[in-house]
């Protein structure tokens, strides 16, 4: 163990000194480290998403217990901090002892000796008081201060949620981020021919690997899966039988309802999800053109679709910002899943809270609409315009909506915004919207 706490050390390092954090880091190291035990790789990937989902609160007990505050440690000592205070507040599994008395090994193996007495000192301190933190009153500043510390939120997304949506749904959001989440996949239902029983044969399959598979309350084909390795070694993984998707992403095609035979045009597809939904929809006399700006994106597309046996998809490396006269009015459904801040997957992709700012929320909103002016007119007359992100953010999406239908010939036919939670899904919005005669 104490060779992953030095692999723990490294990742933290590297993501405190990435101005912009590097958002593979951790999955990279984890293949890098694949030949560690999995009990190691967990506990791996356990201290290091939990010191970056908790970063906030973690430095604000810092704070309350060492002189030297957080901002002004040495860079190394910093990351030990934090990896060694998560573990004492948030790892029961793990002795307070052993968090101290690893976390001195570290900073003594680094040529910190002199720093000894203080890493020991104030990690002992916390342990001793770890029940008894101080946080803010929820009274002051409306309740911003308190809600940022205690879910290791900046003060600014706070502020803009409280502001749409009150206290008390503003904290549902934050602790729903803080939840452990499962595994959530797709069937592909061309394997289930026989529906319901396919699908409970093959969760016992599941099941009699170590998995522990719950039924999405949402969706038929969705399971929610729990202690899994590696996902590629599940039963059925190679044969197609399903693929990673939240219950939200799904709901887009769900929504959009392709038919057999339709086309449906995908211009920012990666991974790949909705691309593969609406080619199983399709079926073989129809048609799905997923396209993504990148040929490294493009490549997991056309993995995804080899594996699941989708031989209807063209995909394509194309910048959905330049306009393709050859896709003009082939579409009956156009999938428009824009580049957005992603506030509503922070529970997924904790780094996102730290990178995202207003200023970065109105460059996005340009370049949404550079990709709806380049691709509306891909949609046939009478067609049908997806509009979705997976974000909670009035700019990025009614604002969005609302441009759409004043400017192109659109209307809009339904709209939903699903917060972080509703359902047990991740933050979603879709809007439906129809291409006028």
């Amino acid at each position: 163990m104490a060779n992953v706490r030095e692999i723990i050390l490294k990742i933290l390092m590297e993501y405190d000194k990435a101005e912009n954090r590097q958002t593979t880091l951790l999955k990279d190291s984890l293949e890098k480290y694949d030949y560690l035990e999995t009990r190691d790789k967990s506990f791996m990937k356990r201290v290091v998403d939990g010191c970056l989902e908790r970063q906030i609160q973690i430095d604000y007990i810092l704070d309350q217990f060492s002189k030297t505050k957080v901002n002004k440690m040495q860079p190394l000592i910093r990351s030990l901090m934090r990896m060694s205070v998560y573990q004492i507040m948030f790892m029961d599994s793990v002795p307070d002892s052993a968090a101290c008395n690893e976390a001195v090994k570290l900073a003594q193996k680094h040529k910190f000796v002199n720093l000894k007495g203080f890493v020991n000192g104030v990690l002992r301190n916390i342990s001793r008081n770890k029940d008894n933190i101080q946080y803010p009153d929820k009274a002051k500043n409306g309740g911003v201060d308190y809600l940022s510390v205690v879910y290791s939120m900046p003060e600014w997304i706070c502020s803009v949620w409280l502001e749409r949506f009150g206290y008390e749904k503003t904290e549902e959001i934050l602790k729903f981020f803080l939840e452990p989440r499962p595994t959530t996949i797709r069937l592909n239902m061309n394997h289930f021919p026989d529906g319901e029983a396919d699908i409970t044969a093959f969760i016992k399959e599941l099941e009699e690997a170590g998995v522990v598979v719950t039924r999405s309350k949402t969706l038929p084909y969705a399971l929610e899966l729990e202690k899994t390795d590696n996902i590629r070694f599940l039963p059925g993984f190679m044969e197609g039988k399903f693929t990673v998707q939240d219950v939200s992403s799904m709901l887009l095609t769900q929504t959009a309802d392709p038919k057999v035979g339709q086309t449906v045009i995908d211009v920012c597809a990666a991974p790949g999800g909705k691309s593969l939904h609406a080619a199983e929809k399709v079926g073989p006399s129809g048609r799905v053109y997923s396209r993504d700006v990148s040929e490294r994106k493009c490549d997991l597309i056309r993995d995804n679709a080899d594996r699941m046996g989708l031989e209807n998809i063209t995909v394509e490396a194309h910048d959905a910002r330049e306009h393709d006269d050859s896709l003009e009015g082939k579409a009956d459904i156009l999938y428009l899943d824009v580049p957005c801040s992603g506030l509503g997957i922070i529970g997924r992709k904790n780094d996102i809270k730290y990178n995202v700012t207003s200023d970065g929320i109105k460059e996005l909103t340009d370049l949404q609409w550079e990709i709806v002016k380049a691709s509306y007119s891909y949609v046939k007359s009478g067609g049908a315009l997806m509009y979705s992100t997976c974000t909670v953010s009035k700019a990025e999406n009614e604002d969005m909506v609302e441009k759409i239908c004043s400017e192109l010939p659109f209307e809009l036919e339904s709209q939903r915004q699903i917060l972080p939670g509703e359902e047990g899904c991740d933050g979603f919005f879709i809007a439906r919207l129809r291409r006028k005669n």
